[in-house]
């Protein structure tokens, strides 16, 4: 390591804040695309708050509006077929859907960064890792080409790449898959961002890789103080990386609760899909994955009822027609949207009377394995 740069001297290491509220508060947010085929309502009402210091897990199917949800907050969406549809997103108090454009230039990197899906195609191919990484730092942080070359070096150190002096020099393509994520991750935090938004960071990775990927970004956040939206389809991921889990389906919040709660005691029968659907290290070998069956509804032609209810096996008449509110559980902060949730009395008559008839109100044949709320899980 050059000795000009301090891993502890990085930006976002220990820097001081001002602000004391909450550092983000997504309320009643709605984002809409107008699309040939009719307005298509990708989030529709979330709300919800990340503290500084904390991590958010925002977990949900492809489809569930996760990521237009990060990109909400980003200011990425495309402005002619994106249509703002209401809500609010205050970071340390300012609205960002009324900043110019010039501004949110000043905050991307700055205050809020992103680690994107795929790393192969958010890192320039044609550019070295070396001019991606120190562009932002020359921009925000007005550091000479010598220093944001030090600074680069021991950001890519710090992200447990090897070689890093080499690197700057090096394409993406001559990467693995598990070093250019490293890589878009060092991009992210090079300014000292308050805000990271990871979004599926470990796409595509092999299961050792995605280890080590999040472990770096759960030491990184740890480390630097900052607020994390841990963006995932895997329940599995969050359980003991995220203090606060929210569970999206077709644009909406479904569940929110703190970590420990949500696995003691779920509410919502998608929570409980999603959770039933994970590979267990105990099962035998070659035991069927259990899947949710059906797919997500078409957020063009939303149902009038419940959105999970043709896919759910505690499904009733009322939820067909009825679209349930959040409602309130015994535990503070703990909300859901469901008229008979799992483990309470009118989730456990709904679910014996589907098992007596067969199947659902609207059809789905009912399979009853075990309430994974039961399953014991380290969080």
């Amino acid at each position: 390591m050059s000795p000009a740069v301090q891993t502890k001297d990085l930006p976002g290491f220990d820097a001081p804040t001002t602000w004391s509220g909450p550092l983000l508060e997504v309320i009643d947010l709605k984002t809409y695309f107008d699309t040939p085929r009719g307005i298509v309502k990708a989030v529709d009402g979330v709300s919800f708050t990340v503290e500084q210091g904390k991590t958010i897990g925002i977990v949900g199917e492809s489809g569930s509006g996760k990521t237009v949800l990060s990109r909400s907050v980003m200011n990425l969406l495309p402005k002619r077929a994106a249509i703002p549809a209401g809500g609010q997103i205050l970071f340390q108090g300012k609205d960002l859907r009324k900043v110019s454009n010039k501004e949110m230039r000043e905050i991307w990197g700055k205050e809020i960064a992103m680690v994107f899906q795929d790393p192969m195609t958010s890192l320039n191919p044609v550019v070295k890792i070396g001019r991606q990484i120190t562009e932002s730092l020359r921009h925000h942080l007005d550091l000479n080409k010598r220093e944001a070359n030090e600074t680069a070096v021991s950001l890519l150190r710090s992200v447990g790449l090897p070689a890093p002096e080499r690197r700057l020099n090096e394409y993406p393509h001559q990467l693995s898959g598990g070093m250019r994520q490293r890589v878009t991750t060092a991009i992210a935090l090079a300014c000292g961002p308050r805000l990271l938004i990871a979004d599926e960071p470990t796409t595509a990775l092999d299961v050792t890789v995605q280890k080590q990927i999040l472990d770096l970004l759960q030491t990184q956040q740890r480390d630097r103080h900052m607020g994390m939206m841990l963006i995932t389809h895997d329940l599995g991921v969050v359980a003991n990386r995220a203090d606060d889990i929210v569970v999206m389906y077709a644009g909406q919040v479904v569940e929110r609760a703190a970590t420990k709660t949500l696995f003691k005691s779920m509410r919502h029968p998608y929570t409980e899909a999603l959770l039933r659907s994970i590979p267990r290290i105990e099962n035998r070998s070659h035991t069927l994955l259990e899947a949710i069956p059906g797919r997500p509804p078409d957020l063009a032609n939303l149902p009038q009822g419940c959105r999970f209810a043709p896919r759910c096996r505690y499904a009733q008449d009322r939820c067909v027609t009825e679209n349930p509110d959040l409602f309130l559980a015994e535990q503070p902060g703990h909300e859901y949207r469901c008229f008979f949730p799992v483990g309470t009395d009118a989730g456990k008559d709904a679910l014996a009377h589907n098992s007596a008839v067969g199947h659902t109100a609207t059809g789905t044949p009912v399979s009853i394995h075990g309430s994974a709320a039961e399953a014991e899980l380290v969080v």
